[in-house]
């Protein structure tokens, strides 16, 4: 018995003296962890873990893998703090982005629709989810870019290139020095390299442009008389920052002398070293300074901000606002031709970490931004882009697991339209108007078919396009081209018929009898429905007629400037007052199918002509084949009038 006991003891101590270095490191790991130390905290974090489990210490675990880009545990210990009670929905976003880095779509698009069940305004999980579904979309047009690694001398981290006097202004880590302590990896200087035909040089060095901590993301204003840069805010020669005791990154500002060397910088004077500014770019004009940061007003983590220079001073920074800008992250902006704004963010259609992304200015205001195809955007950060041509330039990725700076080029695939327009019943048509519509842009070209009735027209890739011809006496037509997935030079060789426009009198002719009102088969303006067929005593539309019936709620839809009337006929079988009120409700469930569908109801009128109107001899007392009277049983229209 004394054995027994004394074994328990023992056993209860060692337990003890386990739980007590568990929370040991669990603490210490959750002081890191919040301290911004995410190496430190994952070290520590795992080591308790290990013993003893604890739902925010494994948050803060999951979070600090997101933190230095190690997905693939990320998602491991986001699978275990899955199976907590209490997870909330920024835990589950941060799961379905480290999913989405290690390309595993479908399981996060199952937790972002869980998450937009319980809260359907979940903007971010409502991008992410978009992005999910897109996923083949934006990978669709992979060749349509040429991707290359830029070999620069040594084994660093290399990223953001700025081109620059010939060459790259790049960030790379030191070769030698202290490290980061938040990081564990050594702090970053600017480097000039430059490619002499045979390769790119070894990096030196930009004089003047840095200090003992990190120094990274330059820009360089038009005239190249002014750097603006980031750079790990100091104070007496150590790193400083927020009254939490975190480093922040500001924005600092040097001028070349009249020597050519870069002066000592400046902090810019709207920086707060309790916020974050890095990141900055120039306008074309080099009066306005893009960058990023979370100060006051930020819409999420890190947004996308502005300011102006005036008479020399740099003014208020000012939001882009909820366009730009998400609840997620906004970072590395870039101008191209100074109404087109490049950055990067892990919200807008990502493909998972950060993705470059582009926006239009438009009257003064930037649209919504478009995502950049893969290969430039990967599942992993890709970012800072910069353009060297109008088709060509650099950008950054940490795609093999270290930041690398890349070289791409657009191609962009000659593609052409040509066409040839025809009369249903008559030679080709010349003097056509061609209205070619870019759905993707909103642009319109207009061309117009030469005597042999053929026009030609260039496209552009990755658009849709509708085409539509229009000529007085003939019904507007449309068709549809997507130039998507082009990735080589291609011709369209498209044929287009145009029906010729009767307008039909239909007043009633005949003597008014059963067999009277009959229209030739043949007879100009009346224009047949064809394939749309009735189950017996019913006029509900069957699936089978709904692609015929497509094709006239297209018809219509093109030419609003007419009038039709739909018009259905039954066999002689039956009674004559039967046969009328059958036919004039199926009319009418044609008439209701088009106007479901958005043709106007004012430009439709429907009427049934039970018999009244047979295309053969089957009459009543006439012997005659089903399908002889299936020529009878049928859907017709004709135009009644035209706007002048």
């Amino acid at each position: 018995m004394k054995n027994i006991i004394k074994s328990t003891i023992l056993t209860m101590s060692a337990a003890v003296l386990l739980s007590s270095c568990a929370s040991l490191y669990i603490n210490s790991g959750k002081k890191a962890y919040n301290d911004l130390d995410y190496q430190d905290a994952i070290t520590l974090l795992e080591k308790g873990l290990a013993k003893k489990d604890n739902e925010e210490g494994r948050r803060m675990l999951a979070e600090s893998y997101m933190m230095v880009n190690d997905f693939e545990n990320a998602k491991a210990q986001f699978e275990k703090t899955s199976l907590y009670t209490n997870n909330t929905d920024k835990d589950r976003i941060l799961q379905g982005q480290a999913l989405m880095s290690t390309g595993q779509y479908d399981q996060a698009k199952t937790i972002f629709e869980g998450i937009i069940s319980r809260d359907p305004q979940n903007q971010m999980a409502k991008s992410l989810l978009a992005s999910c579904k897109r996923l083949n979309e934006m990978k669709a047009d992979s060749l349509m870019y040429s991707v290359t690694p830029v070999n620069i001398p040594g084994n660093n981290a290399v990223y953001s290139g700025l081109p620059y006097d010939g060459g790259l202004i790049i960030s790379s880590t030191k070769n030698e020095g202290d490290k980061d302590p938040y990081t564990k990896n050594s702090f970053t200087d600017l480097y000039f390299t430059k490619n002499d035909g045979n390769g790119w040089s070894n990096p030196t060095l930009v004089d003047g442009l840095n200090s003992k901590y990190h120094d990274a993301v330059a820009a360089v204003s038009p005239n190249g008389t002014t750097a603006i840069f980031t750079r790990s805010f100091q104070l007496k020669n150590q790193l400083g920052g927020n009254d939490k005791n975190e480093a922040t990154n500001q924005l600092y500002v040097s001028r070349k002398g009249a020597d050519g060397k870069w002066e000592p910088a400046q902090m810019l004077p709207f920086c707060d070293i309790k916020y974050q500014f890095m990141h900055p770019t120039f306008s074309t004009d080099g009066n306005t300074l893009y960058f990023t940061s979370d100060m006051p007003g930020s819409l999420g983590g890190t947004d996308i901000w502005m300011s102006k220079n005036t008479d020399g001073a740099w003014g208020i920074p000012t939001n882009l606002g909820g366009d730009i800008n998400t609840k997620g992250d906004e970072a590395f902006p870039t101008i191209k031709d100074e109404n087109i704004l490049y950055f990067s963010s892990d919200t807008h259609s990502s493909l998972g970490g950060l993705d470059i992304v582009y926006s239009e200015k438009k009257e003064g205001k930037w649209q919504l931004p478009k995502h950049l195809s893969y290969p430039i955007n990967s599942n992993r950060d890709d970012f800072s882009a910069y353009f060297t041509s109008d088709k060509s330039g650099y950008f950054s990725s940490d795609r093999t697991g270290s930041d690398r700076i890349y070289s791409f080029e657009i191609i962009n695939p000659t593609i052409i339209v040509e066409g040839l327009v025809l009369g249903k019943q008559s030679p080709p048509l010349g003097g056509v108007k061609v209205t070619i519509m870019d759905l993707t842009t909103g642009e319109e070209k207009v061309v117009f078919t030469d005597g042999e009735g053929k026009f030609t027209a260039e496209l552009e890739p990755n658009r849709e396009y509708k085409i539509k011809s229009e000529l007085d006496g003939f019904f507007t037509t449309t068709e549809d081209i997507s130039t998507k997935g082009v990735t080589s030079d291609k011709t369209f060789k498209q044929v287009i018929e145009m029906p010729e426009v009767y307008v039909t009198d239909n007043t009633p002719k005949g003597d008014g009898g059963k067999g009277g009102d009959k229209k030739p088969k043949d007879q100009k303006g009346v224009y047949p429905v064809n394939d749309i067929h009735w189950d017996y005593n019913k006029w509900d539309i069957r699936p089978d007629a709904v692609p015929y019936l497509e094709d006239l709620v297209k018809l219509f839809r093109e030419n609003q400037n007419l009038k039709f009337e739909i018009s259905s006929h039954c066999d002689s079988r039956g009674s004559y007052e039967y046969n009328d009120d059958l036919s004039a409700k199926r009319a009418k469930a044609v008439v209701d199918y088009l106007i479901s569908k958005g043709v106007p109801r004012s430009i439709m009128v429907s009427k049934g002509y039970g018999e009244r109107q047979l295309v053969n001899g089957c009459a009543d007392g006439v012997m005659c084949t089903e399908e002889q009277h299936q020529e009878n049983r049928r859907t017709e229209f004709i135009v009644t009038d035209k706007k002048k």
